[in-house]
């Protein structure tokens, strides 16, 4: 197993989330339900570095929104960041 090194992160970041209509599978003759509430979430960030790819990992303060995407070069990792929670290159702090 390799050693994960944190490269950049972002300590803090309330990002908008919600709104999102819902499109899996309903029973025949059930109501659509409503979009799901438009809130500001706190989320920290990192870029960390897996050996041969880089990691941007997220987490929300509370816990409950999460995940990683996995990017072969730190530039498309930032690109990910700013494309998906609108980060902008300057907000990253370099360890």
């Amino acid at each position: 197993m390799s050693d994960l090194s944190v490269i950049a992160r972002i300590p803090k970041k309330d990002i908008l989330v919600g709104g999102e209509q819902h499109s899996g599978w309903l029973p025949v003759g059930a109501s659509m339900p409503m979009p799901e509430p438009i809130r500001t979430v706190s989320f920290s960030f990192e870029i960390q570095f897996d050996g041969s790819g880089f990691l941007l990992c997220y987490q929300s303060f509370d816990g409950k929104l999460y995940g990683d995407t996995w990017h072969e070069t730190l530039r498309e990792a930032q690109q990910a960041a700013c494309e998906e929670f609108g980060i902008q290159s300057n907000e990253w702090q370099t360890e």
